[in-house]
């Protein structure tokens, strides 16, 4: 398990204490929320990772226990993530909302110039979460589930591009629990083959599929960089309006995942 991976916005943290950050304690208890969001959840573990005396993490959970950050199992003796965290990761869109204010142009333009319909994804504790979609112009459109919590399975282009974006070690560990045979039918079975396929998925930035999910429905999606959680922009509709059109809607597409992408990186 990679604690720092897909955090960019936090990882440099640790062994960084005094520097640029005054306040040591809150870049200390920081870190012990991301170790516990990653499954570190033990005393011992998050010492570890973070680099920290196991004396200093045992005081700062007891803070945090204090202040509901966190709870403790008597039985396990393990910390988990408390009622206020949860509280602030409860709505996803609110816990979001910082990406959907620099999404939000480029999917009205994705929209307009495509007709069909677009999805802004991300991945939460291995689940794909649908942020936001905006749906299709046309009479006949396609559309994914109402946002919310669904497990993220290895079918489609969308669910591809956020699981690439995991460390390989993850991925693995996400396909091991995962009976592909029983969901996918005919879609692709071997972990290995998957595997090699998510890592081209990863080097080219996006993914696409066809009927995989939805029969008779095209899916290409592309991966949003520099956001603490893997995320994927995607557009979906059916096979006889997108194929003609596949090569003109990637490169917009692409275009518009750099352009999201940059300007997070540059409001940070």
């Amino acid at each position: 398990m990679n604690i720092w991976q897909n955090n960019p916005r936090i990882r440099d943290f640790s062994g960084q204490d005094n520097k640029p950050y005054t306040n040591t304690s809150l870049v200390r208890a920081t870190n012990i929320l991301l170790c516990l969001s990653n499954g570190a959840n033990t005393n011992t573990e998050i010492a570890k990772y973070c680099k920290y005396s196991t004396s200093t993490v045992h005081r700062l959970l007891n803070v945090m226990k204090n202040l509901r950050w966190v709870v403790q199992d008597r039985t396990n003796h393990k910390y988990y993530l408390g009622p206020v965290a949860n509280e602030l990761i409860a709505n996803q869109g609110h816990a979001h909302r910082y990406l959907l204010a620099h999404a939000l142009q480029e999917m009205g333009r994705l929209s307009n110039l495509s007709e069909e319909t677009i999805n802004l994804s991300v991945l939460v504790q291995l689940r794909s979460v649908l942020l936001h979609a905006i749906h299709s112009k046309q009479e006949l459109i396609i559309t994914e589930m109402d946002s919310g919590y669904g497990m993220l399975f290895a079918v489609g282009a969308t669910a591809k591009v956020l699981l690439s974006q995991l460390d390989e070690a993850e991925i693995r560990e996400v396909l091991r629990k995962v009976d592909l045979a029983e969901l996918t039918g005919k879609i692709i079975t071997d972990r290995n083959q998957l595997m090699a396929q998510l890592k081209g998925i990863r080097v080219k930035g996006y993914g696409t599929s066809c009927g995989e999910r939805i029969a008779g429905a095209i899916c290409i999606s592309a991966a949003i960089k520099n956001y603490t959680h893997p995320v994927a922009l995607s557009i979906l509709g059916p096979e006889s309006r997108l194929r003609p059109r596949l090569e003109e809607i990637k490169e917009e597409l692409l275009t518009s995942v750099r352009r999201i992408s940059n300007n997070i990186k540059s409001s940070l």
